[in-house]
């Protein structure tokens, strides 16, 4: 039998669905560990004689939910017990080995580098990207570690910063602030871990620097009354026919692409007319509910038709999510890579939705877009639904030209 408890964190419904690589932690120990690979794996986290060990319980397509849960719940009882979850015999005190200077070692030898392997662990199960992910390591293996990664964390100072971002930060503006970020992200981490007890070397260096110059750029959008002649075009192209109904539910549910490109059957309900996106496949980490007009209950139609047996409403040729370069290249195939980019496209709908009287608090839900203003947004607890149905069922008749 399960055991139920206020500390579980995921779904059986989160289990099945989620493909994004990372560490997923349920409580108590318990762990869902998806590979790159897709593989899904259940992973104990227990201490035992004073070592935290990492015990695999086996996989999570053929272990449900409620039965990884109670073999957690026994590892914990025959820890509890004294008793060895692996060999069930007991388990033997050893005392630790006597008078070593655990924290002066630990400040002496913890480098940049070991610290951010830590904080790595942590920080990518938060990101709901894959994209994201990869663009982490590849700015921290470019520009940082090759650099700092081997000095003690307790030492680096402010100059050894600047002096990396230097060559970056007037050529690759946003690059460069998004590595100072991703680096002071470290030193907190190691300051928190007590790994180093100054401040962290990030500070000023952004106004040492000087502030970026220009204007800040957009993702390009097209006028919103442009979008249904794009919908003709995108519609006459050739290629692959889930890349266009991808590409046009994006539009008319004016969402983020990758939300599109991974969206999956177990989300949508037809009968309802709602695709639920769950919070681990959203920016903002919060689950979202598009209401789906008629238009776009037609698209998904057609998907089905096409591909009857794939868990992916739109798959590429291999039955995979396309990659997040797929709209990006059919842009530049139709000749609108320097006017548009699918991201744009949200843009286009706010835009509309601003001059056609719209409140700001529906067009912002629809985008998933979270309150600045914490204070204002504690009180402010609806979504909007039912307002929302009917503003994405208007977007629809818009671009797609149906008359209301």
């Amino acid at each position: 039998m399960a055991r139920q408890s206020a500390q579980h964190r995921l779904s059986s419904a989160f289990v099945r669905t989620c493909n994004i690589p990372g560490v997923y932690v349920d409580g108590g120990g318990l762990r869902l560990r998806i590979m790159p690979n897709g593989c899904r794996t259940w992973i104990m986290r227990i201490t035992i004689c004073r070592v935290r060990r990492d015990l695999s319980l086996g996989p999570a397509a053929i272990l449900p939910l409620a039965e990884a849960r109670d073999k957690a719940h026994d590892i914990r009882k025959a820890v509890a017990q004294g008793r060895d979850p692996r060999t069930k015999r007991p388990i033997r005190h050893v005392l630790p080995p006597a008078a070593p200077a655990i924290e002066p070692t630990a400040l002496a030898v913890a480098t940049f580098k070991s610290c951010w392997q830590t904080y790595w662990l942590i920080k990518e199960a938060q990101l709901s990207s894959g994209k994201h992910r990869d663009q982490w390591i590849s700015t921290m293996g470019t520009y940082v570690l090759p650099l700092i990664g081997a000095r003690p964390i307790a030492d680096i100072k402010p100059g050894e910063i600047i002096d990396l971002l230097k060559p970056i930060w007037t050529t690759k503006e946003e690059t460069a602030r998004r590595v100072l970020q991703r680096i002071d992200a470290v030193f907190v981490s190691a300051i928190t871990r007590e790994l180093r007890d100054k401040a962290s070397p990030c500070t000023g260096v952004a106004r040492e620097l000087g502030q970026k110059r220009g204007a800040k750029s957009h993702h390009a959008a097209l006028p919103y009354d442009e979008v249904g002649s794009f919908l003709q075009t995108l519609r006459n192209r050739n290629g692959a026919l889930t890349s266009r109904l991808a590409f046009e539910f994006l539009i008319l549910t004016a969402v983020r692409s990758g939300e599109a490109r991974g969206a999956t059957w177990n989300e949508i309900d037809m009968l309802g007319r709602v695709w639920t996106i769950g919070a681990a496949r959203m920016k903002v980490r919060n689950e979202h509910s598009v209401p789906l007009s008629d238009q776009t209950i037609s698209i998904l139609k057609m998907a089905r038709l096409a591909y009857p047996e794939s868990q992916i409403c739109f798959p590429n040729v291999k039955g995979k999510a396309y990659s997040d370069m797929v709209f990006t290249k059919m842009l530049h195939d139709m000749g609108f890579s320097q006017r548009a980019t699918a991201h744009g496209f949200r843009t286009s709908f706010k835009t509309w939705a601003a001059e056609t009287g719209v409140p700001d608090d529906i067009s912002e839900a629809a985008l998933a877009h979270t309150d600045p203003n914490k204070v204002r947004a504690a009180y402010l607890r609806t979504t909007f639904f039912e307002k929302r149905r009917t503003l994405m069922q208007s977007w629809a008749n818009f671009v797609t030209r149906v008359k209301e």
